[in-house]
């Protein structure tokens, strides 16, 4: 069935011409590789996209006159079957295509090298053809460069912050989020890292009041609790005002409350938020936490683990474009302290760092002599403008809001 799917894509002109490099005969069976080699002298002629029937009249009347009458009913019968088939994916056939090419590759080199073992001479040059023959191939893939244009370089930056922070001095020293960024927040148990990213959201002039459509996948808490909050943050009522008031609070609530949606997804896997993605469209995708997603690969030690981890987020955010705000915690090495910097977030060594455009730590002193509700947002890693420090601000947990 694939083989048929393949073939019907590669009517397409442009799809051929980015995917010829990984196509060859040996590839198809059951007739399909007489197809494609139809369809080959067809596009070396034609600068247009083919059609069926004039792939079937190429080939019956044009390359293949002298065909039986059963050769040619066969090919008619198969040209009706790929006619049925439906239309695939550009992009997952692509990556299938890459893949078959790459066996087939690998397939004739196992053959020459076993005619090497049993004595064959001049194998080797072979072997090496072949191999730079894949590196060749295996590197035209689709790609553009970046503008040259200075107009359009300023566009595109802008686009990078398109959602602006809802914190003055945060939005003064690091400006925003847009498309494609992997922000990381983190923080000690119980510091407030859920109500700083709905406040982030939610609260006066956030993303969502912006016009983000804000997606939440939660795993820790309960999704109807953190949907409350995310309430109590836009309306400026607490739980105790919403139960006096559930009118007033449904009224405010209406403004924004399309913008956000929340979804428990305890035990989901990264295929899952991928496609999730794919299907809900989001501009903030936020993951509380990331930690705890699941990701397929044996690993030997935790970091690597997360490594892989946080490298799908960011190629999820790059591919659904979107930004990933990503939610995890800090180790007991930032216990006690304001200035927290990504080396202590927990079970890390570089990795999860590494993948970050920006990297903001929520600190807490926790001490009797000192406001509860202090806090501070610690400037890390800093890909959008640079500027690391220490912003001090404080948390309003009842409204889970920040304040600076």
């Amino acid at each position: 069935m694939i083989e048929k799917q393949l073939i019907k894509l590669l009517l397409n002109k442009d799809f051929y011409e980015k995917n010829k490099g990984k196509v060859s005969k040996g590839m198809f069976t059951n007739g399909t590789g007489n197809l494609y080699e139809t369809i080959t002298k067809a596009h070396n002629k034609s600068q247009k996209d083919l059609t069926l029937p004039e792939v079937e009249s190429l080939h019956v009347d044009v390359y293949n006159p002298a065909l039986t009458r059963t050769a040619r009913d066969n090919f008619r019968n198969l040209i009706e079957e790929i006619q049925k088939e439906k239309d695939s994916d550009k992009e997952i056939a692509s990556e299938i295509l890459s893949s078959l090419h790459k066996r087939n590759i690998a397939q004739q080199i196992a053959v020459l090298s076993t005619e090497i073992f049993n004595g064959r001479d001049g194998g080797f040059n072979d072997i090496q053809n072949l191999l730079d023959s894949a590196k060749d191939n295996l590197s035209k893939e689709d790609y553009e460069f970046v503008t040259s244009d200075i107009h359009e370089l300023l566009e595109c930056l802008k686009d990078r912050s398109k959602y602006k922070f809802n914190l003055e001095s945060l939005a003064e020293r690091v400006g925003g989020v847009g498309p494609g960024n992997l922000v990381v927040v983190f923080a000690r148990p119980e510091s407030g890292k859920t109500a700083f990213w709905v406040s982030l959201v939610a609260n006066e002039n956030g993303f969502a009041h912006q016009g983000a459509k804000v997606v939440a996948l939660v795993n820790e808490e309960s999704g109807y609790r953190t949907k409350m909050r995310i309430i109590n943050s836009f309306t400026g009522m607490t739980l105790h005002d919403v139960e006096q008031d559930p009118e007033t609070a449904s009224k405010k609530w209406a403004e924004i409350k399309d913008n956000i949606h929340i979804a428990d997804t305890v035990d989901w896997n990264l295929d899952k938020v991928d496609s999730l993605a794919a299907e809900t469209k989001p501009d903030i995708l936020v993951i509380d936490q990331l930690d705890k997603v699941h990701v397929s690969g044996n690993f030997a030690r935790t970091d690597e683990k997360l490594r892989a981890i946080y490298t799908g987020a960011r190629e999820i955010a790059k591919r659904r474009d979107c930004c990933i705000l990503a939610i995890s915690q800090a180790s007991a090495e930032a216990s006690g302290k304001l200035d927290i910097s990504f080396d202590m977030m927990e079970n890390s060594k570089t990795g999860k760092a590494a993948e970050a455009d920006l990297i903001l730590g929520i600190g807490y002193r926790n001490l009797l002599d000192t406001d509860e509700n202090l806090r501070s947002i610690a400037v890390s890693k800093n890909k959008m403008t640079g500027w690391h420090g220490v912003i001090p601000c404080t948390i309003i947990p009842e409204l889970s809001r920040y304040d600076v």
